[in-house]
Formats: C-alpha cells, sequence, structure tokens
C-alpha cells in the first residue's frame, strides 16, 4: 500500500502544475477567437476531483493539453511564489497531521487529510504512474470494517434433508390410513429386529408326547409296508385304500364353522352361560336375498342367439296344413278360370259312378266300371311314384342322421355313468357297444368280479336315447345260452340273482375326456381305478363302488 504522505505531495505537485498552466493560458489567450473564449469560459476555474469511473470517458484535463510547457516557461514570480507556498503547507500539513497522530482518511472521492483545527481538508487525489486517477489504487486504500467472527453471526448454511429409514417407509406403506392401496414403494424390506426371548421352562411330558407321536408314524409305515409286501407276493393288487386318511380319521373339530360367529370364546359353553335371546338372531336374519351375477355356460357360443319356429301342438300342425292346401287349390282353380290351365278329369270311383256318368253307365255299364277301376289304379300308381320321388336314399338317410347327431353333439357335452350287476353276456355286450356307436358315443364298459361299470358321453339327445336303452329296453335277466360254444365265465351268474343296471351319475362337462367307446376287462379294482386315472375319471368309479345297490334303486329317474 503506497504512503499516504507521498500520495498526498504527488496530489499538491500535480494541483500547482495544472494551476500554473492554467494561468499561463489565460494570459495567453486574450488574443483568441471567440471560439476560445468559450472555450475558456467552458474550462472550469477550480479543479475539482471527477467522479469514480468517468477516466475514460471524460474529456483530457487542461494539463494534459498543455504538457510540452513547463512552470519556468512565461510564468510570472508570483505564481511560482503561490505554487511554492502551497507546497510548503501541504507539507507543513502532513507534518503536523504525523506528529499528531491523525491519519489520512480514505473515501470514495479520494484521501482526505484532517486540518489542525479539526476539519477535513479537501480530497487527496491518487494517481497512476500515467498521471491519471488511479481508482483501484483508492479502493484498495479504503480501511476494510472488522467483521466479527464469532459463531453465531456466520452464514446459516442450508441443511441437506435427512435420508428417510427404511423401517418408517414402510411403516407408512402398511398403515391403510396413509396407503389404503399398499403401493409398493420400491424400498426393500428391512431385516426384522429379533426381540429378546423370554425364559420359559418346558412343561413337563412335552418331549414324550413328541416321541410317541413319532414311534406312532413308524409303526403306520411299516404296517403299510408289510401290507404292500404280503400283497405283491400273493400277486393281488390292493383292492382297499390304505392311505392315511382311511386308517386315521381327523377328530370332529370343537366348534362347527357356522356356530363359530355366534360364540364369543369360541366353544359351546358360551350357550350354558349365556342363553341365546331369540331378539337377537332375528336382527342378523333380513329379508334381502343375496342373488349371484349369472355367468353364461362356456360350451354356448359368443354370437347372437338363432331365432327358433314357434312349436305347435299336433292338432295346429294340421290346420296350418289345411289352410296352405286350400289356399293352392283356390290358386289352381283360379287359373284354370282364366284358361292358364286345362281342367282337370273328373275324379270317377264305384260309389260316384252313377252321379257322374248317369246315362254313359246306364247304355254300358260293364265298360264304364273297367274304365273307372283302370283310372283308379293309375291315380295309386301315380301317387305311389310321387311317394317314391320324395323318398330318401339309404345314403342320403344316413347322411341326415349323421348330420342330426353333430348337432346335437355341439350343444353340449353330456355324461351318463352306469352301474349293472353283470354285462358281461354277449346278447347284452352287442346292444351296449352297437348302440353306443350309432349314437356316435364315447366312453369306456370295465368289467370287474365286483362291479361292471359303463361311461357314455356325447350329446343330449344321443345320451337321452342311451338312457332308455339301458334302464328300459334292455331286458337284463334275459340271459339266454349261446348258439355256439359257452359263456364267458365272468357272465355266468346265480339264477336266483336278480341282473339289474343303475343310473349312476348324469351330467354336463366341459370337455370329453374319452376319444372312442371301448371293453376293458381287469381282474382288481385298483387296476380299474388306475386305467381311469389316466383319464382323470378315476371318481367316476368311486362314486359307484361306494353307493350301494339299494341306495342307488332309491334314486333311479322316472322314465
Amino acid at each position: 500500500m503506497p504512503d499516504p504522505q507521498e500520495t498526498a505531495a504527488l496530489v499538491a505537485a500535480k494541483r500547482a502544475e495544472v494551476l500554473a498552466k492554467l494561468a499561463k493560458f489565460q494570459k495567453g489567450g486574450t488574443a483568441t477567437t471567440p471560439s476560445s473564449s468559450s472555450q475558456r469560459s467552458a474550462s472550469p476555474s477550480t479543479t475539482t476531483t471527477p467522479p469514480s469511473g468517468s477516466r475514460t470517458n471524460s474529456p483530457a484535463p487542461p494539463s494534459a493539453r498543455f504538457d510540452s510547457a513547463s512552470p519556468s516557461e512565461g510564468g510570472s514570480p508570483g505564481s511560482i511564489d503561490a505554487i511554492q507556498r502551497r507546497i510548503a503547507e501541504a507539507k507543513a500539513r502532513l507534518a503536523n497531521t504525523k506528529s499528531s497522530g491523525i491519519t489520512p482518511r480514505a473515501t470514495v472521492n479520494g484521501i482526505y487529510v484532517q486540518d489542525g483545527s479539526g476539519r477535513i481538508g479537501s480530497a487527496q487525489l491518487s494517481t497512476d504512474s500515467a498521471g491519471g486517477i488511479d481508482l483501484f489504487g483508492m479502493l484498495e486504500s479504503i480501511p476494510k470494517r472488522e467483521m466479527a467472527t464469532a459463531k453465531a453471526n456466520a452464514r446459516a448454511t442450508p441443511k441437506k434433508d435427512a435420508k428417510p429409514l427404511k423401517i418408517d417407509l414402510l411403516k407408512g406403506a402398511k398403515d391403510k390410513s396413509v396407503n389404503p392401496y399398499l403401493e409398493d414403494l420400491g424400498v426393500k424390506s428391512a431385516k426384522p429386529i429379533r426381540k429378546p426371548r423370554a425364559l420359559r421352562f418346558v412343561e413337563p411330558g412335552k418331549f414324550v408326547e413328541q416321541a410317541n407321536k413319532e414311534r406312532a408314524k413308524i409303526q403306520m409305515e411299516k404296517l403299510k409296508q408289510s401290507i404292500a409286501e404280503n400283497v405283491k407276493k400273493a400277486g393281488v393288487q390292493v383292492e382297499m385304500d390304505i392311505s392315511d386318511k382311511a386308517l386315521k380319521r381327523e377328530p370332529p373339530p370343537l366348534v362347527e364353522w357356522w356356530d363359530a360367529p355366534f360364540l364369543p370364546n369360541k366353544t359351546y359353553e358360551d350357550m350354558d352361560q349365556s342363553p341365546v335371546n331369540p331378539d337377537e338372531l332375528n336382527q342378523l336374519i333380513t329379508i334381502y336375498v343375496h342373488h349371484p351375477i349369472p355367468i353364461k355356460p362356456p360350451n354356448e357360443a359368443n354370437g347372437p342367439p338363432t331365432s327358433r319356429s314357434l312349436m305347435l301342438t299336433k292338432k295346429e300342425q294340421k290346420k296350418l296344413r289345411r289352410q296352405r292346401r286350400q289356399e293352392l287349390q283356390k290358386e289352381k282353380q283360379d287359373k284354370i278360370r282364366l284358361g292358364l290351365l286345362p281342367p282337370d278329369p273328373p275324379k270317377v270311383k264305384i260309389s260316384n259312378l252313377m252321379q257322374v256318368l248317369g246315362n254313359e253307365a246306364i247304355q254300358d255299364p260293364t265298360k264304364i266300371e273297367a274304365k273307372v277301376r283302370k283310372e283308379m289304379e293309375q291315380r295309386q300308381k301315380q301317387h305311389e311314384l310321387a311317394n317314391a320321388q320324395r323318398k330318401l336314399t339309404p345314403e342320403e338317410k344316413r347322411a341326415k342322421t349323421m348330420n342330426k347327431l353333430n348337432d346335437d353333439k355341439k350343444m353340449s357335452n353330456e355324461v351318463a355313468v352306469f352301474k349293472v350287476v353283470n354285462c358281461a353276456h354277449p346278447k347284452h355286450r352287442f346292444k351296449i357297444v352297437k348302440n353306443a356307436q350309432d349314437y356316435q358315443l364315447t366312453g369306456m364298459v370295465i368289467t370287474n368280479p365286483k362291479c361292471h361299470l359303463v361311461i357314455v358321453e356325447g350329446g343330449p339327445k344321443s345320451i337321452k336315447a342311451y338312457k332308455k336303452l339301458m334302464l328300459r329296453r334292455i331286458d337284463w335277466n334275459d340271459l339266454p345260452p349261446p348258439s355256439s360254444g359257452t359263456l364267458p365265465p365272468e357272465a355266468v351268474m346265480d339264477p336266483n340273482q336278480e341282473n339289474r343296471c343303475f343310473l349312476v351319475w348324469e351330467g354336463q362337462v366341459k370337455n370329453k375326456a374319452f376319444r372312442k367307446f371301448t371293453w376293458r376287462k381287469f381282474e382288481s379294482e385298483k387296476m380299474a381305478r388306475d386305467q381311469l386315472a389316466k383319464w382323470n375319471c378315476e371318481h367316476y368309479w368311486d362314486a359307484a363302488v361306494m353307493a350301494s345297490n339299494e341306495e342307488l334303486a332309491a334314486r333311479q329317474p322316472e322314465l
């Protein structure tokens, strides 16, 4: 930082130089032009400190235009003495300031030195090496205000938001009031905090009970293994269910599920402690009925329903046919009257011979009778010929039947399961297989010493006709001896035993289980059930075996 005394001395020297040049200019400018006088009038009488920042834009001072002139050239002694006197005053002022301890005061307008009387002197300008005003030096000379460095006055820096904990986010996500839909916030679940376990003593008999359960389980496995080995040695498949559910059933629940909502402690002892109030039960029962939403069956077509013709009785059908024939006959008679068609020959019969051919019949009755009989035979042949032309050929008949069966199969997939005491007789076997093929039914017949099962699948009309065949048309007790050979061993029955067929179950299924109608024979029940399990139809066998003949006879439909 430059010395204030040197700065003040330089300023005073420059000021004296400027004043000397100004005085010389004033003396030599009397013989100048009016323009010079105007410039002289425009020039300032006193030098003022230019404002800050105007060094580059303000016009050059007079000292810049008269740098070649010196104070000794053409200057009067009075002016030089005045300048020297001012320089001496400035030095004395600086010396006084230094001795009195008063420091120059730097401001934006320049450096000020306080007079001895306590007043502030004129501005002390700072100049650079080129002689101009040094604004940057003036700014550097301005003393800085000392600021407190206490932490309380330190600028508050914005703190970063703390990252929320994962546990808090999970708690907020589980709260239905904050997030009713339990949306996934994309935060991995925090590890659960393991709570310290309380001190618990083992109850007496706990490990003894576990050991007893293990022993019972091992004993059950040994029992099942021994049964399977004995059956394998004998060469007979297992015909009974040896699963855990069959050997050991689960105990009944302490409280049934339909009673649980009405029992506070979930035990039937609550009914003894607090008797049931009929008024409270009546409040639970309302007049409203919950109707489930109807669902269309999957086998129905998605297209619009086809319009069917009105079903008429036999009497109504005959009436429509009679009216239609009358209209055609009336139209034909109108054409005959107009001459468009020739008139029909008279329809003469033996009964109306005399009324139609009166005189001709009297003249030659034998000839007229032969003629009438010939016309009658001709009309009969013509009628039979027309009927024969309308009659379908065997190929057309079969095609019509097949079309009806195909349309029937498209309606729905019906299933019927029959249980027969014995259907191994050749006569019964032929009827069962032949009718199933004629109606285009699929399924399977399983013969077993314990049960004979017949399963058929097809359309509604085919199943209805086959059901009538099995339950009404076939006489199962009619077992004639075969014309050639002997009966198979499984077809032989006790004469006192009644042979009968029962309908076990009928209903609809989404998809068929069989591709064709087959006849299979099995010696054991397990083999028969495993065969049906391949087609996912083992439940048919279970239903037929579990139901007795008396139960099935009580629920047979009326045909």
